[in-house]
């Protein structure tokens, strides 16, 4: 076949595959022509890619000039497709015109009489669009070359384009900032500024797409690790067609240069924040919880010297029970430094002493590794009075026992916990014999005294576990958790017996005294009081019994 045939396809009827064969007759270039008219054959002739021209009608038995379409983008080739619309559904007819690669005529002597003028025009603009990317393709070329002598430059170089998206950045750009090619493409000039940068370079930008050019300016980046990177160079404009298609930047990488005099800056605020707010302890710690820095008088405060501190771990200073918390909100205060919380917690002085302070703590705003700027305050004095104060709340002040309100407090926590059948508790209730008579006889201030006594046997009785209250005048009560009846009547037994055989001295006077003991299980479930009236009646019934003795109206399920 002639260099100068064109190659056509017809897709189409025999009848019109005649008419388009006759009015081509005059288009003065040999042509090579072939029809079909069934989908496997479309699909074979497709196989080559050398076709000039495609002319099909709108719809055959068993393909349509919409699949036709489909079938060429499938295969990624561009011919010019012409339809003749004849027959066939508006819908294809649609569909064929949404792709905007296809022609439409007429099987007339109207429109076919234009036929050979469109397939000119056609085939024309082919080669155009041929002649089009061919000059793409050697501009790309020379593009790759200026690439390569950008890539092997030491500054960083970048285009963004109006949207701010990085349209070009050289290799010294991406293995500075930590990105691969492939990565830039979907990063936003918003997603590399670093947040100090990012309303002064808005500004800049604008400026640049409206023709400026800026020189010398400074500014942040973040690269894909989180470091900060310092960058100085100039920016400009490239202009086309009077319009701005892209910025571009040539920048020198100044980081350490800005690090080494931020480090002096660092340096010299860290030590005036540091003894500002002196008699406080300061120090900085760092995220493995050493100490790097205190000053002198935080130091003096725990009667340490600052070189017997810096170096150590902070637990060192640190009370045991305390040191889960304090390092829980020391780790916090690394990971979230916006949430501003303190803690109260205790140090340990070097002489053994307590030293209750509240801790205050900020990042150190430094480039380097994480660091915490910690402020201690001395809150000795507040904490005493709050624990003398709670202490007094809970607790008798003749006897410094548990009061009843606390008493109360604690049986009802243990009547609220879920059921356990094979656990059991025990309540006693005891009430003196003979503390009225003593009371009456030598007045309220014998009366307070034998209390104090008294109170101090029941302690020294008691189980460490167990919880020991005055719950009223000459009324005491015994909450034993984890124990057997049995074993709580021989407890209230060797009570009875050591109050038995005590003996109270009064001035000249002796008196002894007796104590009845209501012993009753705890059923958890029922109110404090019902609790309570049970042991009380149990009590009651000792003494109703002749005092001096044990009484339990429940035996042990």
């Amino acid at each position: 076949m002639p260099e100068s045939a064109i190659k056509l396809l017809l897709a189409c009827s025999i009848e019109s595959a005649t008419a388009i064969e006759s009015a081509l007759r005059n288009h003065g270039a040999r042509m090579l022509v072939h029809r079909v008219d069934h989908a496997q054959a479309l699909r074979q002739a497709l196989d080559s890619p050398d076709w000039h021209l495609v002319l099909s009608d709108l719809e055959l038995a068993d393909f349509s000039a919409a699949d036709l379409l489909g079938i060429l983008a499938e295969k990624g080739l561009d011919t010019p497709v012409i339809v003749i619309k004849e027959t066939g559904a508006e819908e294809i007819a649609f569909r064929c015109l949404e792709s905007g690669r296809c022609q439409f005529i007429r099987c007339t002597p109207a429109y076919l009489h234009s036929l050979p003028r469109l397939v000119a025009t056609l085939l024309r603009q082919a080669e155009e669009e041929k002649a089009r990317l061919l000059l793409e393709t050697r501009l790309l070329e020379s593009e790759e070359r200026f690439i390569d002598v950008f890539d092997h430059t030491s500054d960083l170089i970048q285009c963004v384009a109006p949207d701010g998206s990085l349209s070009y950045t050289n290799r010294t750009w991406r293995t500075t900032m930590g990105y691969t090619e492939q990565e830039v493409q979907s990063l936003n000039l918003l997603d590399i500024l670093h947040p100090d940068s990012t309303l002064c370079c808005q500004d800049r930008f604008s400026r640049l797409l409206h023709g400026e050019t800026l020189s010398c300016i400074e500014f942040k980046f973040l690269t894909k690790s989180g470091e900060t990177i310092y960058l100085a160079g100039d920016c400009g404009t490239i202009i086309k067609e009077g319009n701005a298609i892209s910025t571009r930047g040539i920048f020198k990488n100044i980081t350490d240069t800005i690090k080494a005099e931020e480090a002096l800056k660092i340096t010299e605020a860290r030590y005036q924040a540091l003894y500002e707010n002196a008699p406080d302890i300061h120090c900085i710690l760092s995220t493995s919880g050493e100490i790097v820095s205190i000053n002198q008088t935080g130091a003096r405060m725990l009667g340490y010297e600052v070189h017997e501190l810096v170096g150590e771990s902070a637990a060192k200073v640190i009370h045991p029970e305390d040191q889960r918390a304090v390092f829980a909100c020391v780790a916090e205060a690394f990971q979230n430094p916006e949430t501003k919380t303190g803690i109260e917690y205790r140090k340990i002085r070097k002489d053994g002493s307590i030293l209750w302070v509240h801790q205050r703590t900020s990042l150190d705003p430094g480039d380097g590794p994480q660091r915490l700027l910690v402020v201690c305050r001395d809150i000795t004095d507040k904490r005493y009075l709050e624990d003398k104060l709670a202490h007094q709340a809970s607790h008798d002040a003749l006897t410094n026992l548990l009061n009843r309100r606390e008493f109360e407090k604690r049986l009802q926590q243990l009547l609220a916990r879920d059921a356990d059948p094979a656990d059991r508790h025990m309540l006693c209730f005891l009430d003196l014999d003979q503390f009225k008579i003593i009371n009456d006889t030598c007045g309220h201030i014998a009366g307070d005294e034998l209390l104090r006594q008294v109170a101090a046997l029941l302690t020294g009785l008691t189980r460490s576990r167990d919880t020991l209250a005055r719950i009223g005048g000459d009324e005491f009560a015994v909450l034993m958790e984890h124990t057997s009846l049995e074993k709580a009547l021989s407890f209230s037994e060797k009570i009875r017996e050591a109050v038995a055989g005590f003996e109270f001295h009064w001035r000249s006077q002796r008196f002894t005294i007796g104590v009845s003991i209501g012993v009753i299980p705890i059923q958890i479930g029922h109110s404090v009081t019902d609790t309570l009236n049970l042991a009380d009646m149990a009590c009651y019934t000792a003494k109703k019994q002749g005092r001096n003795r044990v009484h339990a109206p429940l035996s042990e399920p």
